[in-house]
This record gives structure tokens, sequence and C-alpha cells, in this order.
């Protein structure tokens, strides 16, 4: 039986959100069952089904071939059905308002806000996987970059700042509470968000992705670029993470690194989109029959999107950190160490055994004034020079 933290029964609304997503999820089984099972090549049996065909019932069910400019009528009207998408969305939304419950069982609040952030970057994903946009991007690339856009950055971005981590620990039973803290501040979880690592992973997905010849094959093969959506939104995330909010991980980052690190990614959208938009080889595509698209201009309509589109959106969650930034100067709150700084602490306590959590690694005061810390700095030292 599903209960929360306390021991109590966990309210109606969880249940009924689980049940309206298991339902869902069965629904979705039964249009791909179907779509299967009366699409072309049901009369050679689901034996004779091919890879490709597999693919397009599980991820473009519904889709179609797309037969007009999608700056018609079909930006509202084309839609397709991703239906492993769609579920996991689902999922997540109701493990979130699970744990919503479960604080406020306890008496403790969860702000509004976040929870709509998360929801919205959850609608961000959904559209960007099953509408118009989803419909065309295997036709015109102009259609997969800005699909693009709401898999690595907008999305991404609206889902940390929900704060789902923050939530996850919170509403997690106190023993479980401990082990995932160790888990999210543990070597693995560290290494990764830290944040020249989550810069370059950034770097190489979006450069990588559109200058190297991948999108030819990604823009031909649906299970393709099915996976490309899935590191999109994985490696967004990751950027987004130590940017946006104040997660449970080892490195809390200064307002001033938030905005650098922001900046050095426009630079890698702003190269990309360039490149694209002055190249003189069209990427693959299969452009809708009668829209009179040139596959060349599309491609540079495309290098336009990323660079305008992805410069807009990071311009703009800089603006608003800054704002929030400002806004808090002169109150209570401070800023946490450097990042170099809180690997310095983090070193200094793998080397003394002294405990660094998050809250001690980014604390400012008294840090090497510390009279425990220096006589285990000055055993480390004899340590080191008896060897």
């Amino acid at each position: 039986m599903t209960e929360d933290i306390e021991g109590r029964r966990l309210p109606g609304l969880v249940w009924a959100a689980w049940a309206i997503t298991l339902g869902i999820v069965a629904g979705l089984a039964v249009a791909v069952w179907h779509h299967l099972s009366t699409g072309p090549s049901s009369m050679a049996g689901m034996s004779g089904m091919s890879g490709a065909s597999v693919s397009e019932a599980f991820y473009r069910a519904g889709a179609g071939t797309p037969d007009a400019p999608l700056l018609s009528m079909r930006l509202l009207t084309a839609w397709q059905l991703d239906s492993v998408a769609l579920a996991v969305l689902l999922v997540l939304a109701a493990a979130y308002l699970t744990g919503v419950v479960r604080l406020r069982r306890r008496g403790e609040a969860w702000p509004v806000s976040a929870g709509l952030l998360f929801l919205a970057g959850l609608v961000v994903l959904g559209l960007a996987t099953n509408s118009s946009i989803a419909v065309y991007d295997m036709s015109l690339f102009s259609a997969h970059m800005i699909g693009h856009l709401m898999l690595v950055m907008l999305g991404p971005a609206l889902l940390m700042a929900g704060r789902p981590l923050n939530l996850w620990v919170a509403a997690s039973r106190p023993e479980r509470r401990r082990r995932l803290t160790a888990v999210l501040q543990g070597r693995v979880i560290s290494l990764l968000t830290a944040p020249p690592i989550a810069l370059v992973s950034y770097t190489v997905v979006i450069v990588g992705s559109h200058l190297t010849g991948l999108m030819d094959e990604i823009m031909r093969y649906t299970w393709l670029g099915q996976l490309e959506h899935l590191v999109y939104v994985v490696i967004g995330c990751q950027f987004f993470l130590p940017i946006i909010g104040k997660p449970p991980i080892r490195w809390q980052l200064t307002t001033p690194a938030r905005l650098f690190m922001l900046a050095l990614s426009m630079a890698v959208d702003t190269f990309t989109g360039i490149v694209l938009l002055q190249t003189t080889t069209p990427i693959t595509m299969l452009p809708p029959p009668g829209a009179h698209i040139d596959p060349l201009s599309d491609t540079q309509t495309g290098g336009a999107v990323m660079w305008f589109g992805g410069d807009g959106i990071m311009a703009f969650i800089m603006i608003v950190i800054a704002i929030t930034w400002v806004s808090r100067q002169g109150g209570t709150e401070t800023e946490p160490a450097g990042w170099l700084e809180q690997a310095r602490r983090a070193n200094f306590a793998a080397h003394t055994g002294q405990p660094a959590d998050a809250s001690d690694v980014g604390a400012e005061a008294g840090f090497d004034e510390d009279e425990s810390r220096l006589a285990q700095y000055n055993d480390w030292l004899r340590k080191l020079n008896s060897r």
C-alpha cells in the first residue's frame, strides 16, 4: 500500500492522478496496437513488419505525409502521437504531483510557481514531440530546429525551474533522503554537474549533431530522431541544473558564474547558427509536395532559428536571473563561494575526512580561519612530507 513518509495513506488526489496516468498509458498502448494491426504491413503479419513501421507506430502515429507549408493552417491542425514521449511525460507529471501532495500532508508548503513551471516544461516537451513541429521535423530542417530549441533549451530550463530534485529530496523518508542526498552529492553526479563538464556536454551535442553530417542521418530515420530527442532533453537538464535554482547537488554557482555559463552557451549557439546560415550544402530532407521549398534555403533558415532563437532564449533566462539577483541585494541571503573555491574545499574534505555537504562547501565565513580545519590541513601536510 502506498503511504506518505508519516505512514498515512496518500489522499485520493494522488490515486486519481496515477489512475488517470495509467489509463492514458493503456489507451496509448491500444492506439499503437491498432495502428500496427491495421497498417499497411498488417497483411503480412506482425512478424513481417519492418523496424521502420514499428518506429512510426510508436513515435509518429497519425502524422501522415506533410502536404502543405508549415506556416499555414497546418501549424495548428497537424498532430501526431508520440506514445512513448507522452507516456513518460504523464508519469513525470504524476510523480511530481505525488511529491507535492506528500509535502502538503506533512504540513509543508511547496511553491505553486515551481509546480506551474515544471508542468509548463512538460507541455513544451509534449508540443515538441506531438504537435505540427514534430510532424514536419523530418520534412523541414527549420521545423526540426524549432523542436531542438524546445527540447534542449526551453523545456529543460522550465523543468529545472520547477526544482524536481529539491522536491524529490524533501518528499522522501528520512533514511531515503540521506541516501538520495549522498548520491546527488556523490562523485558521479558531482562530475556530471561540474560547470565545465555541463558546458562541454552542451557544446558537443549542439555542434556535433548539426555540423558533422549526423543531422543527415537523423532526418532519415525515425528511431535516430527519437534518440536525438532523448539526448537533447538529458543534456539540456544537465546544463541548466546548476544554473537555475538551488538544486541539492555539490556545486552552488554564484550569479556571475551562471550568467557566464549562459553567455558561453550563446557563443556556441551563435557559431552553429552562423555556420548553417552560410552553408552551401543543404541538410537532407523531403520538403512537403507542392510547398515549393528549397532545401538549401530551409537549411539556412534553420541556422537563423538556431542563432536568433537560441540566443533569444538564453538572453531571456539571463535577464530573469539578473533581475532576481538584483532584487535580492541587501537581503540576508548571501552568494555561495565560487565554483573553484567549492572545488578546493571539496578536495580539502576528501583528503582530511572533514565532512563537506553542499551548505558547508558553499559557506563563506571562516573556512580558512577555522582552527580544526587548520589542524587537519597541517596534519595532511605532515603525512605528505613523511612519504
